[in-house]
């Protein structure tokens, strides 16, 4: 019976995930329901409950520990890259202890009145659960939103700055700029013609703002000075999408139809969930990231998405831990 009860929640979750994809896919909630599909159809091919957090929190462990040994540069070495690792070490070896008490059997030795280490060992394992199962949550929501088809005819093709080096386009940036410049001549192709907005503003070591570099870049790579509008104060996305909105609406086509956002692959989430939460109208696409640089930032992105959600995601780390506590309590044996 408990199989077909799984079975049955897969079906559900997974047609729930579909229906919000086609609403809106611009929803981590697409993730966590197919996170709950995968892990329902874990549990009806008689897979351990504990298993699926125990290989999420190893993998963010891994990620968290890679992240942190950039410290080994010189140039690197910060309070961020200390925390990485540091937390890194301590989501691993939490699931380290936790599953060499509990062993491969938790789910029978709870049935079967663990001792006192056994139940300790149980909770050290569901300690680093929460932030890897939304870790998993999140990935499962990019994956799916980067399937998105962006939609024909955008009012205006935006580009997210990522910062100069030495004062010129580094390789990531150019490598938004030639897919936005791709898409921009995609349309002309279609005969829409449409606006190009490089957007960023100019750190405190930069000689120059990142939309005038930005859009030196393009006109040099083939782009009319005429369909390039730049938007050179944005210092964060939330600007560089609020500001670039700002220019359209001052040009009369602010909502003449829904934007195209061009940014790095790795990025292309948490710009798509920010765009939604402002309000805006937007497809976000990506391009190439050398894959040497994905993992670590695809982590910032994540730490930056979940503060997007702060009273969500403290609601279910609070249930998390009431679950845990539950699980303890119910299990010590009296």
């Amino acid at each position: 019976m408990r199989p077909a009860l799984d079975l049955l929640l897969v079906v559900v979750l997974l047609g729930l995930a579909v229906h919000l994809a086609r609403t809106d896919p611009r929803r981590w909630r697409i993730g966590v329901l197919l996170l709950g599909a995968l892990w329902a159809a874990l549990s009806a091919l008689g897979v351990d409950v504990l298993v699926l957090p125990q290989v999420l929190s190893v993998v963010l462990g891994l990620l968290f520990v890679g992240n942190g040994l950039r410290l080994l540069r010189p140039q690197s070495r910060g309070l961020t890259n200390v925390l990485a690792l540091l937390l890194g070490i301590a989501i691993l070896t939490a699931t380290a202890v936790g599953t060499g008490v509990v062993g491969s059997g938790a789910a029978g030795a709870i049935a079967a009145a663990p001792t006192g280490p056994e139940v300790l060992g149980i909770v050290v394992l569901l300690l680093p659960g929460y932030p890897a199962l939304a870790f998993g949550s999140f990935a499962l929501y990019c994956l799916t939103y980067r399937r998105h088809r962006a939609r024909a005819e955008p009012a205006a093709v935006v580009v997210l700055g990522s910062g100069l080096v030495g004062g010129t386009v580094p390789q990531l940036l150019a490598h938004r700029l030639d897919a936005a410049a791709d898409a921009w001549r995609a349309e002309r192709d279609r005969g829409h013609e449409c606006l190009l907005v490089p957007s960023g503003g100019q750190g405190d070591d930069e000689p120059m703002s990142e939309g005038v570099a930005m859009t030196a870049y393009l006109m040099a790579h083939g782009i009319p000075q005429g369909s390039v509008a730049t938007e050179d104060r944005a210092t964060t996305t939330e600007e560089n999408l609020l500001l670039s909105r700002e220019i359209l609406r001052s040009r009369g086509i602010g909502d003449a139809g829904p934007l195209r956002v061009v940014t790095s692959n790795y990025h292309v989430g948490r710009a798509a969930l920010l765009a939604r939460r402002l309000g805006i109208d937007a497809d976000v696409t990506g391009g190439p990231t050398a894959w040497y640089f994905v993992p670590s930032a695809f982590v910032r992105e994540f730490l930056a998405a979940l503060t997007l959600h702060p009273r969500t995601n403290l609601g279910g780390l609070g249930v998390w831990a009431a679950w845990t506590a539950w699980l303890a309590y119910a299990v010590l044996p009296v």
